[in-house]
């Protein structure tokens, strides 16, 4: 920590030679401070610069300034999107030839809407077979039926041609269920998302042909500030380019990915959070962000360095190129007693006020102090020369 000291000072006009003391005791250096500069008229600014340069405005204080260590946003960051609150890859049941898409990317669809239509040989000849198997399971039963009443077999085999009949009921309505499967439908209304087949592709069983989305409902995964919200509740969540609002379904421990937030806060989790998206304001995809991820560079503060701005935020004072500057910083998370971590636009080499003698106006310039003495007289020399004064020198 380095305290730099400034004090009201008023500058006399001085002879040529004058005494520069340079300090150093527990890092305390002097510094002047002198008010941001009000623009002037050319012709005054003209003016000024024939006359003799003056000091007047020139005040010290004294303030205590560290060096600041900036962490990257980035560590703390992940992707965030809103979701269809169901999503469905839509295979295919049969071998077939892809016959018709009636679908396209982005187009909606009801439940039960045809979305691609399969040809397939293989589904049609296992129909017609079980038809036949059937047939041949009836014919056998009413043979069977005439010889168990003219005795000429046990009732057993009645039993056994009942049985076999059964089956092939149960096969054909298998065959029936393969042609109803020829035709791919919506199981719910929503949006087709992707098509990854084209007409008179061949696919087999399982094969992916759609995506169908439901964008009813759109739910994101939050990162949190778990003392502040609860489940139920609403959340205000800003978007790529609005601001919606949701309801908390549930707040669930921190994912991998966001593990780093709690370096910053330590109450962070994530909240599931749903959108009703009925009037389609919003879109799968959308980019969200979260208050409690920094999107710019991280740093740790004394909360005495906080401040309050006219405007209500808050604010923090640097030293950035020998000029004082307001920056405001956004309030992440407390860090043990009397500090905090807060985020906003600062840059390496700034230093950080914590504490100042007075108040500083943003924008004013700062330049070491110097401490000025009377020069001593000097002693005449031989011949009337003045001679070497050795006050006159830094020390």
């Amino acid at each position: 920590m380095n305290q730099t000291i400034f004090s009201t000072y008023q500058f006399p006009k001085l002879r040529l030679f004058s005494f520069l003391l340079a300090l150093s005791v527990i890092s305390h250096c002097c510094l002047f401070a002198q008010p941001p500069a009000i623009p002037k008229p050319l012709a005054q600014v003209q003016a000024d610069k024939a006359k003799p340069s003056k000091d007047d405005d020139t005040v010290q204080v004294v303030i205590k300034k560290n060096a600041i260590h900036l962490m990257k946003p980035e560590k703390f960051q992940a992707a965030i999107s809103l979701k269809p609150i169901r999503s469905l890859e839509v295979r295919t049941k049969v071998s077939g030839i892809v016959q018709n898409i009636r679908v396209k990317p982005g187009g909606m669809v009801r439940a039960q809407e045809e979305l691609v239509q399969i040809e397939s040989k293989h589904a049609k000849m296992v129909l017609e077979h079980a038809k036949a198997v059937l047939k041949a399971a009836n014919l056998r039963r009413e043979l069977t039926a005439k010889e168990v009443a003219a005795g000429k077999q046990p009732q057993v085999a009645l039993d056994l041609a009942e049985a076999e009949i059964n089956v092939a009921k149960t096969e054909l309505n298998l065959a029936q269920l393969e042609i109803e499967n020829m035709s791919v439908r919506a199981v719910f209304s929503g949006q087709i998302k992707k098509v990854m087949t084209t007409q008179g592709a061949i696919v087999n069983q399982g094969d992916q042909l759609l995506q169908l989305i439901d964008t009813s409902q759109l739910v994101a995964h939050i990162p949190v500030d778990r003392e502040k919200v609860s489940v139920g509740k609403t959340l205000e969540v800003k978007l790529d380019n609005k601001v919606a609002k949701g309801k908390i379904q549930a707040i669930l421990p921190l994912e991998g990915k966001w593990q780093a937030l709690r370096q910053i806060i330590d109450t962070a989790a994530i909240a599931v959070v749903i959108f009703d998206n009925q009037s389609k304001a919003y879109q799968d995809g959308q980019t969200a962000y979260s208050a409690i991820v920094p999107r710019l560079p991280v740093i740790e503060v004394p909360n005495m360095a906080l401040k309050n701005s006219e405007t209500g935020s808050r604010i923090i004072q640097v030293v950035r190129e020998s000029m004082i500057r307001d920056i405001e910083v956004q309030l992440l998370g407390p860090l043990g007693e009397g500090r905090s971590y807060v985020t906003g636009p600062l840059q390496e080499k700034d230093e950080l006020i914590s504490e100042s003698s007075q108040s500083l106006a943003d924008g004013t310039l700062i330049r070491p102090a110097v401490i000025l003495a009377e020069p001593a007289k000097r002693s005449s020399t031989p011949g009337g020369q003045a001679g070497p004064d050795r006050g006159d020198s830094p020390f």
